[in-house]
C-alpha cells in the first residue's frame, strides 16, 4: 500500500477564498451570530428585525428569504437541503445555507420529534466540507439542549454517509444528521436528514419540519422574538465514546458486507489480482474508513490510494481560474461531460483536472482506478488502456483521458460500470446456487440507463422505476418489506412511477439498487436484522464502500480471464440484445454558481430559476396533457417538431410524468428532462442506439427557454399550463400514497 497526493493547491484556494473575503461585508465579519467556541450552555434569540431583507447597515438578516428557499427545497429536494454557504463566515445569512438557517431547521425537526413520546437517540457526522464540523456541532448541541441524545465522533471527525445510515438502522436510532454536499462544488454544503430507517426523508416528511419553522417565524412576527437553546460542549446528551468503542461501526459494516458482496470468492479474486487496485478518495474523508474496512477484510495490501488526506478544497480537483482571473468550480463529479460538436469530442473536465497524467505514471496497463466522492456514497470506475485501443473505445461511446503517448484512462459512467457489476453479481449468485432460492429484483431511478431495464428483461428480473433520489429507492424497499411482513407467503405487487404493476414474488431479494449519478447497493440473500428485530432487504443509502468491494472483485476477475472492462461491457450488450448502448447526461446551469459576489449570484440565479421553471412547465404540460387526454400523441410530436427544429420525433411512442420530470420513450431511445431541486439548473438524459443523436436531444432540451411555441399554445389550455406544477405535485403525492 502506498499514498500519492498532489501538493496542496494553495494559490488557487487563496484565489477562491480571497474573492469570498472581498465580497463579505464588514458587518458580517464583525458579528459572529453563533459562537460555538462558547464552552457552556448559551442561547440564540431570533428577533423580528432579523426577518426582513438583508441590510448591511442594520439588523435585518433576510431570514424570511432563507425560509422561502428552505421551504421550496424541502418540497422537491432529492438529496437533503443544500445550497452555497460562506466558507469563511458560515453565519452569513445572505447565503441559502448558514448556521442560523440550520439552527431553525434543527428546531423544526426537534418540534416534530416532541410529538412522538419516548426517549430519542440520533447520530450526527460530516465529511470534509468547509465548516461541516461546525454545522454538526451546532445541530448536536441544540438537540442535546432539548433532550435528544446524539452520538458524535471525537472532535466531530469525518465518517462516510453510508456508515451513518447503516448505524441508524442497526441500532434502531431515531434518525441522523449529516453535513455534506456530495460531489458538488466546494462552496456548497447540505444537511442530509436521515429518518429512523437510515434513509433521507421524502418530501411529505420534510414538509412537517417546514411547518414547524413557519410557526416559529410567525411567533417571531407576533411576539418579537424566539429563543433557541444550545447546550454546553460537555452536555451529557452528547455521546462521544460509543462510536469510538465500536470503531465507528466499521467492523459491523464489514460483517454486513460479508453477507452480500464480500464473499470469500470475491475476496479471493481481489487477493489474486496481479495489479494493485487504486482508489482515489477525492476530498479524503473515505480513506480512514475504507482502509479500516480493507484491513478487517484482510486485503489492505492489494490497494493503493490517491488523495488520502482530508481537504475541504478537494485537492483542487475540478477547480480552475478563467481567462479573467475568476475562480470556477466544477465540483468533484467526474461524470460531467463537456460536448464539442466541432471536433466531435466529449470532454470530462473534472477528470482532466485531477492530475492523473502524473499520479498514474507508474501504474501498469490494466490498472483499475475507483473514484469516490467526498462523502463516499458514489463510485466511478476507470482503467488504464493502451492508446492503440482508442478507436474502439470511441466507437463504443466511452470517454477517455490521454495519459501519455502509449496510454489512456478509460472512464465508465456509473450507468455502464453498474451494469457490469449487476451482471457480475448475478453470475456469482448462480454459481453459488443461491439465485433460484429467491425472487431477485432491481430498483432504479427513471433517469438511470434504460440498458438496466433491458438487461433485467432479458434475464427475467423485475425492475421497479422510481423518481430520482436514493430515498425514493429506499422508500420502495420499505414498502416491499412492509408487504412482506403483512402478507407473508403471498406475491408482492408494487406500483412503480411509470404506472406499471411489478410482481417481485413471494421471497423478494434486492439484486441491485442504483442511480445514474453514481450510487449503488446490493442486497444479501438473507434479510438484515436490526438490534430490535427490524428486517430489511438491504441498507437505505448508497455506498462507495460496498461498491469498491464488488467493483474491485469484478475487475480482478476480468483480469484473471484476460478480458478488459470495455470488452466485458460490450459482451453484456451483445448477450442481452441491449438497444440502449449509448448515453449522455447534460447539466445546464442558468447562472455561474462560482460567482463570488453573492448579490450578483442570487440575482442571476433568480433569473435562471424562471427559465428552469418555464422549461419544466413546458414539458410537464405535454406529459400531463397527454395523460389526461387533452392532447394526442401525434399532437405531442407535432408540438415538439415545431419547437425543436432538426430533431426527429417520429419514433416517440409515449410521454410520461415520472415524479420529478418528463420521460419520453421512443423506439430507438429514451429521453428524460427534469429540473434539479431548487437550483437554477436542468438535467437531460438520453439513452439509445446513436450517441450523438442522444446528445443533440439532451442538449436542446436543457438549453430551451421554455417559451411556448404556437402549437403548444393551440393544444395546451393556458389555465392547465399555469397550474401544471401544482398538479404534478398532487400526482407525485398520490403515487407515494399508493405504491
Amino acid at each position: 500500500m502506498k499514498f500519492s497526493s498532489p501538493k496542496p493547491n494553495l494559490p488557487l484556494e487563496k484565489t477562491f477564498l480571497d474573492q469570498v473575503e472581498k465580497d463579505t461585508p464588514s458587518k458580517i465579519k464583525a458579528k459572529n451570530l453563533v459562537d460555538l467556541n462558547t464552552e457552556g450552555e448559551f442561547s440564540f434569540t431570533l428577533k423580528r428585525e432579523y426577518l426582513e431583507k438583508f441590510d448591511p447597515n442594520g439588523e435585518a438578516l433576510g431570514i424570511m428569504s432563507w425560509f422561502e428557499n428552505y421551504a421550496a427545497e424541502a418540497k422537491v429536494s432529492t438529496a437533503g437541503i443544500r445550497g452555497i454557504q460562506n466558507p469563511l463566515y458560515p453565519w452569513d445569512t445572505r447565503y441559502p445555507l448558514n448556521l442560523v438557517g440550520v439552527m431553525l431547521a434543527t428546531m423544526g425537526k426537534i418540534l416534530v420529534s416532541q410529538e412522538t413520546p419516548g426517549e430519542k437517540t440520533k447520530i450526527a457526522a460530516c465529511e470534509v466540507r468547509y465548516n461541516s464540523s461546525q454545522y454538526v456541532e451546532l445541530i448536536s448541541r441544540i438537540q442535546a439542549a432539548y433532550g435528544i441524545t446524539t452520538w458524535i465522533t471525537d472532535e466531530y471527525q469525518t465518517i462516510p454517509i453510508f456508515l451513518i445510515s447503516f448505524l441508524v438502522f442497526v441500532f434502531d436510532l431515531y434518525g441522523g444528521e449529516y453535513a455534506t454536499s456530495s460531489h458538488s462544488m466546494c462552496k456548497k454544503i447540505a444537511t442530509k436528514d436521515l429518518n429512523t430507517q437510515g434513509s433521507q426523508y421524502i418530501p411529505s416528511e420534510s414538509l412537517l419540519f417546514v411547518e414547524k419553522v413557519r410557526k416559529i417565524l410567525e411567533e417571531v412576527r407576533t411576539k418579537g422574538e424566539y429563543t433557541i437553546k444550545i447546550s454546553s460542549k460537555d452536555d451529557r446528551n452528547l455521546e462521544k465514546k460509543f462510536l469510538a468503542s465500536i470503531d465507528n461501526g466499521i467492523k459491523l459494516y464489514v460483517d454486513y458486507l460479508k453477507q452480500g458482496v464480500a464473499t470469500q470468492t470475491n475476496l479471493n479474486y481481489i487477493r489474486g489480482s496481479k495489479n494493485k487496485i487504486l482508489v482515489d478518495c477525492m476530498g479524503g474523508s473515505m480513506y480512514k474508513t475504507l482502509s479500516s474496512m480493507l484491513t478487517y477484510l484482510g486485503m489492505l495490501d492489494q490497494f493503493d490510494f490517491l488523495h488520502a488526506t482530508e481537504d475541504s478544497f478537494n485537492h483542487g480537483i475540478g477547480k480552475v481560474v478563467d481567462e479573467n482571473g475568476k475562480f470556477f468550480d466544477w465540483g468533484c463529479d467526474t461524470t460531467i461531460m463537456k460536448i464539442n460538436f466541432d471536433t466531435m469530442h466529449i470532454g470530462v473536465p473534472v477528470l482532466e483536472s485531477a492530475n492523473y497524467e502524473s499520479l498514474l505514471k507508474d501504474y501498469p496497463l490494466g490498472t483499475t482506478l475507483l473514484i469516490t466522492d467526498p462523502d463516499a456514497d458514489r463510485l466511478v470506475m476507470a482503467y488504464i488502456e493502451k492508446a492503440d485501443e482508442l478507436p474502439k473505445i470511441k466507437q463504443r461511446g466511452l470517454v477517455h483521458l490521454t495519459l501519455d503517448k502509449e496510454r489512456i484512462l478509460v472512464m465508465f459512467t456509473p450507468n455502464q460500470s453498474f451494469l457490469m457489476t449487476v451482471d457480475f453479481q448475478q453470475k456469482a449468485l448462480l454459481k453459488a446456487g443461491i439465485w433460484d432460492k429467491y425472487n431477485w429484483f432491481i430498483l432504479k431511478t427513471t433517469a438511470s440507463q434504460r440498458s438496466w431495464d433491458e438487461w433485467a428483461k432479458a434475464n427475467n428480473v423485475p425492475t421497479i422505476n422510481t423518481p430520482v433520489g436514493f430515498k425514493e429507492l429506499a422508500d420502495a424497499m420499505i414498502n416491499i418489506e412492509r408487504k412482506l411482513k403483512e402478507t407473508p407467503g403471498e406475491e408482492i405487487i408494487i406500483k412503480d412511477v411509470l404506472g406499471n404493476s411489478i410482481n417481485v414474488g413471494k421471497k423478494p431479494r434486492l439484486l441491485f439498487a442504483g442511480e445514474e449519478s453514481g450510487g449503488e447497493i446490493f442486497g444479501p440473500p438473507e434479510l438484515v436484522s436490526s438490534n430490535k428485530g427490524r428486517l430489511a432487504i438491504s441498507m437505505r443509502e448508497k455506498s462507495a464502500g460496498e461498491a469498491v468491494v464488488i467493483t474491485a472483485a469484478m475487475a480482478s476477475w476480468l483480469a484473471k480471464n484476460n478480458m478488459s472492462p470495455a470488452d466485458y461491457l460490450w459482451n453484456i450488450y451483445e448477450r442481452n440484445n441491449i438497444v440502449s448502448r449509448y448515453e449522455i447526461r447534460i447539466d445546464c446551469k442558468y447562472y455561474n454558481e462560482s460567482e463570488a459576489d453573492i448579490t450578483k449570484l442570487l440575482k442571476e440565479k433568480e433569473a435562471g430559476m424562471r427559465i428552469k421553471e418555464e422549461n419544466d412547465a413546458y414539458f410537464l404540460s405535454l406529459a400531463l396533457g397527454y395523460r389526461d387526454g387533452i392532447i394526442t400523441l401525434d399532437q405531442v410530436k407535432d408540438i415538439l417538431t415545431e419547437c425543436f427544429s432538426g430533431l426527429d420525433f417520429s419514433t416517440v411512442v409515449d410521454i410520461k410524468f415520472v415524479g420529478d420530470g418528463t420521460y419520453i420513450l421512443c423506439t430507438d431511445k429514451c429521453l428524460e428532462v427534469r429540473p434539479s431541486g431548487t437550483d437554477a439548473m436542468n438535467k437531460a438524459y438520453g439513452y439509445g442506439i446513436d450517441q450523438w443523436d442522444c446528445i443533440k436531444f439532451a442538449q436542446k432540451f436543457t438549453a430551451y427557454s421554455g417559451t411556448r411555441n404556437p402549437l403548444h399554445k393551440k393544444y395546451i389550455p393556458e389555465e392547465f399550463y399555469n397550474e401544471v406544477k401544482d398538479y404534478s405535485f398532487e400526482i407525485y403525492s398520490y403515487y407515494k400514497e399508493h405504491q
